[in-house]
């Protein structure tokens, strides 16, 4: 299914579902798992996931039962390579040790970038300073290692460098995110703009609650909206562009299609589906009278902090355990960052054992399985519902036997109502099975699970 809702946009920024640990999704993380019956080296393909919070959840889980872990290697394809420095800005971000940047800062750098078209000029400094490593990674690829880069093509490396310069940029009028966020209201809602405030309590109320989505409360929500400020951690003046949400469409002008810069993401939805929505501490779910006690952002912050500290406690800096990951979450630890652009030559990120994260070229799925080293490789493969067009059935040659297929659903795309959600998912299914994947696990309207259980099939 194209993703060309128009209030759900053309580039998924932020995911429509929240964060799985993909290892537990797909039955190979339960205690005594770890017997043999799991593979040493685990292969996972994410196909459009829009964030990284499986990346974060499925690697915060590692060693969670007490049992060796196995290997991790994580294969990231996207739709653009806005995404992809996306990506790497909130990798760098998550794997900066800790002597640089204390947990709290480092978590509302995180979800501010990620969830909002305004930021703080701090926040627009740290993404400044932020860019020279970034574009040193995609040249030198020994900064983040981490990340290999390899796959993509030469062309998409000097894409992306322009990707980062722009974000480096201190013109405001290259992108002028609040008139092109009420441009896109303004075109969704048409004669229903000036009654707006309405809109989106309908939406709240009647569409994003009653799918489960009850933390959300009504004053952030209609905040977001209005304004595409989701996050608003720390007092401030929020006036500064997120550069990192602009991106690239064609548009038709005088009968020619013209490339035009502008925000193309989701006006609906909201960022708050990702990390916000579910939690595993009960005290977060209080209600009194019947409403949460909490807010989606701090349900947000909380879960967003959690993941970072366990890849803080997992990785290693020059090769050893600093001291510091034992108090990461001290306020005190809060230090401003030397910056990139003095230390870029001698920075090293946090390593995490056992974990390699791999980015492939953009829409490279009609061509992968023609590839010898993709051949039956991936234990587990996720595909978002925006990207669910492009599972074909060559593709389950990349899929190694007996493994998972774990397909995002539509019950948070604000624009389907229950009936073409329920089409969705019957879609999602046949294509599946058309893949040679037959359904598995508990019945679920957020995602859909199947398994490839007849190895000979792969190449028939």
């Amino acid at each position: 299914m194209a993703r060309s809702l128009e209030g759900a946009g053309s580039v998924t920024w932020w995911g429509l579902s929240p964060a799985l640990d993909l290892l537990e999704t797909a039955g190979l993380r339960r205690p005594g798992s770890m017997d043999g019956s799991v593979p040493q080296d685990v292969n996972i393909l994410l196909i459009g996931s829009g964030d990284l919070r499986h990346v974060l959840k499925t690697i915060a889980g590692l060693g969670q039962t007490g049992d060796q872990p196995p290997n991790i290697h994580i294969y990231i394809v996207e739709n653009s390579l806005e995404l992809i420095g996306r990506h790497l800005l909130f990798l760098s971000l998550a794997l900066e040790p800790p002597e640089r940047m204390g947990l709290q800062e480092k978590a509302e750098l995180f979800l501010e970038l990620f969830g909002n078209t305004l930021i703080r000029s701090q926040t627009a400094g740290y993404l400044r300073e932020s860019v020279p490593r970034l574009r040193q990674h995609i040249q030198e690829e020994r900064l983040l290692p981490t990340i290999e880069l390899t796959a993509l093509r030469y062309k998409e490396r000097d894409q992306l460098d322009a990707v980062f310069k722009f974000w480096g940029s201190t013109d405001p009028l290259t992108f002028q995110t609040d008139r092109l966020w009420d441009a896109r209201l303004r075109q969704y809602l048409g004669s229903r703009y000036d009654t707006r405030e309405g809109s989106f309590d309908w939406d709240l109320s009647m569409k994003l609650h009653q799918r489960g989505a009850g933390l959300v409360s009504k004053a952030e929500y209609v905040r977001w909206r209005e304004k595409g400020v989701a996050f608003e951690l720390r007092e401030g003046i929020y006036d500064t562009a997120n550069r990192t949400l602009a991106s690239g469409a064609l548009l038709k002008h005088k009968g020619e299609m013209v490339p035009v810069r502008g925000y193309w993401g989701d006006i609906v939805t909201s960022p708050y589906i990702s990390f916000g929505i579910e939690t595993d501490d009960p005290g977060l779910l209080k209600t009194v009278n019947g409403r949460p006690t909490k807010t989606a952002q701090e349900v947000s912050y909380h879960t967003v902090q959690q993941l970072l500290q366990a890849l803080t406690t997992r990785g290693r800096c020059t090769g050893e355990q600093t001291e510091e990951q034992g108090i990461v979450g001290d306020p005190s630890a809060n230090q401003s960052a030397p910056s990139p652009q003095e230390t870029a030559a001698d920075y090293v990120s946090l390593s995490l054992d056992q974990v390699k994260i791999h980015f492939l070229p953009v829409n490279c799925l009609e061509r992968l399985q023609e590839r010898s080293r993709y051949k039956q490789l991936f234990n587990i493969i996720y595909c978002s519902c925006s990207m669910v067009h492009q599972l074909k059935a060559p593709l389950r040659q990349t899929a190694a036997p007996r493994a998972s297929l774990i397909i995002e659903l539509g019950r948070y795309i604000l624009d389907l109502n229950t009936d073409q959600a329920s089409g969705l998912a019957d879609r999602v299914c046949d294509i599946a099975k058309e893949a040679g994947f037959t359904p598995t696990g508990p019945r679920s309207d957020v995602i859909a699970r199947f398994q490839l259980c007849d190895p000979e099939k792969l190449f028939n």
